[in-house]
């Protein structure tokens, strides 16, 4: 019997709230996936977690950067999103030059410095 996307998505969730390491998780529900030749359906697996972590008044947030994030860091970043009692995962980008990217849901900051030069970028052509 094939376990859905749900199924998955709570083994996941009842893992992490155990405190069980993000990577570790990851990696298992990676390695069902391929073993299962299921490997297009790890998009729909990570919009169930997202799902199940708010159903239990949780919210994942993702950190992109290119360092390792203090506890506070990670704390104003989920406030900001407004993210409740946020469960967090790190991205460790060494082609981010520095700054931050954070995601919770739809909502995302883009703090990073390429980020910003974008944006700066953007509204010198926008203004001429």
């Amino acid at each position: 019997m094939k376990i859905t996307a749900n199924q998955l998505a709570i083994y996941a969730v009842d893992e992490l709230e155990k405190g069980s390491n993000t990577e570790l998780v990851a990696e298992k529900l990676a390695s069902y996936l391929l073993e299962e030749r299921r490997s297009r359906d790890m998009p729909t697996v990570m919009r169930a977690i997202n799902e199940v972590l708010s159903e239990r008044g949780s919210d994942q947030v993702t950190i992109t950067s290119a360092h390792a994030v203090s506890e506070e860091t990670k704390q104003q970043l989920a406030k900001l999103l407004g993210a409740q009692d946020p469960v967090f995962s790190e991205v460790i980008d060494p082609s981010l030059i520095g700054g931050v990217k954070a995601r919770s849901g739809e909502s995302e900051i883009d703090l990073s410095v390429r980020g910003k030069l974008n944006r700066f970028k953007a509204k010198i052509v926008s203004e001429v």
